[in-house]
């Protein structure tokens, strides 16, 4: 007769993880986002949080096997939280400092930019007086090529030395000397006046495009300042949620955890009522001699290969901060997946309690002089009957996460002699 599981459905292991990893995968992406204006590092430091906190949430499911999964999940995600935390708060701390960097940055230009507008100012006054003096130097000449004009452009030093008169030869000596250095003189004011005049309009043209080039800059390093700002608010605002989602669910955590006791007390109870009974198998097996186990041995109880999530032994329980011993091994496989007897024998059990959810016990007999009985626990589906004959390989059920699970997953025990022993030296 085939029985059909009506447990209620409990989420699997990918929904478990799914809340708690929501918040790592949207920090990650969050940071992402503005990654192309930020190192390397700091894509690579991003990566390795959520990772990490990826596989703080598997270890967490695999060690709080043995309580409720509504429980098991408010403290998944209360770690999941707590670790984002840190993230969060790196995040926001880099965002100030690319901030007050671009406000930096802003100042610097705006000071370039004055200093800068101040020698406009200053070269702008320059050229005005050198303007001024070219004007004065070119009415000079005018006046100097009138009275040339005037006079013939006779030669200075002659109208000086011949001209007739009382002076002596020393004055009209000293007379064409200063007529000649007033000539120069002008000449050579008007030049220096031109070369000052373009020296100030070239500085001017180059202080104007220094300028102009200054303004594009501030108005660029303002807006990176105004962006960082936003985005370090952001930051800021996601910061705060989290440690109030935090504070929230530590609350419902402190509201629930003395519940995890119970929830232990159970599953104690159960292991132990279980022990008892296979127990008796056991003697019954060694009493007898029989062996049910054909020569092919003992096969994989599942149709993929074996990917251990908590080996057999103690392990740490992360609630009550000490070692707790695990009966069986727990292997990876989606809900809905084939389980399959590992070896034929008797179907001894097909129940259900509140810790193990849907199970299935198979008793091999003698095994190598050993009284050998196998466990299926957490099945969603039951597929054989209490005292049905199964041969290695038989479809026992369906993968599940029904009683203390919290996800999908295959717990597979092995008692040899009425102790669990390490369910893969079988394997």
């Amino acid at each position: 007769m085939i029985l059909m599981s009506l447990s209620s459905h409990r989420p699997g292991r990918r929904a478990l993880r799914a809340g708690a990893l929501a918040l790592a995968v949207a920090s990650f992406a969050a940071m992402s986002q503005a990654l192309p204006a930020r190192a390397d590092d700091e894509r690579d430091a991003a990566a390795n949080a959520a990772a990490e906190a990826e596989a703080t949430v598997n270890a967490l499911q695999s060690q709080l096997e043995g309580i409720d999964a509504s429980l098991a999940q408010v403290f998944i995600d209360l770690q999941a939280l707590n670790g984002q935390i840190p993230v969060a708060q790196a995040a926001y701390e880099s965002a100030t400092a690319t901030y007050d960097q671009k406000t930096r940055e802003h100042a610097t230009i705006m000071g370039e930019l004055s200093a800068a507008q101040g020698e406009q100012s200053r070269i702008g006054q320059s050229l005005n007086q050198a303007t001024t003096q070219a004007g004065d130097a070119q009415r000079a000449i005018a006046d100097l090529v009138r009275r040339k004009y005037r006079e013939g452009n006779v030669d200075p030093v002659a109208v000086a030395l011949t001209a007739g008169g009382t002076e002596s030869i020393t004055d009209r000596a000293a007379a064409a000397d200063m007529a000649l250095r007033t000539e120069s003189q002008t000449m050579t004011a008007a030049l220096d006046v031109s070369s000052s005049q373009r020296t100030q309009a070239t500085r001017q043209d180059a202080i104007t495009e220094r300028i102009t080039d200054l303004e594009v800059k501030a108005a660029q390093a303002e807006e990176e300042a105004k962006q960082a700002k936003n985005e370090a608010d952001a930051k800021l605002t996601e910061l705060n949620s989290l440690k109030e989602q935090a504070q929230a669910k530590q609350a419902e955590w402190d509201a629930q955890k003395g519940q995890v006791e119970a929830s232990l007390s159970q599953a104690e109870a159960d292991y132990q009522a279980r022990s008892a009974e296979l127990a008796a198998i056991d003697a019954a097996n060694r009493a007898s001699g029989a062996s049910y186990v054909s020569a092919s041995g003992f096969r994989n109880p599942l149709d993929i290969p074996i990917v251990v999530t908590s080996p057999f032994g103690m392990r740490y329980h992360p609630v009550l901060g000490v070692m707790k011993g695990h009966s069986g091994t727990d292997m990876a496989a989606d809900c809905g997946t084939v389980i399959r007897a590992v070896a034929s024998g008797y179907v001894n059990a097909v129940s259900s309690d509140v810790s193990a959810g849907n199970y299935v016990d198979i008793n091999h007999g003698l095994v190598g002089g050993n009284s050998v009985i196998t466990e299926y626990l957490h099945m969603q589906a039951q597929y054989v009957s209490p005292g049905q004959y199964v041969n290695a390989g038989d479809a026992l059920g369906e993968v599940g996460s029904t009683g203390y699970a919290t996800g999908c997953h295959l717990h597979f025990g092995v008692l040899q002699n009425g102790s669990y022993v390490e369910p893969m030296d079988y394997l």
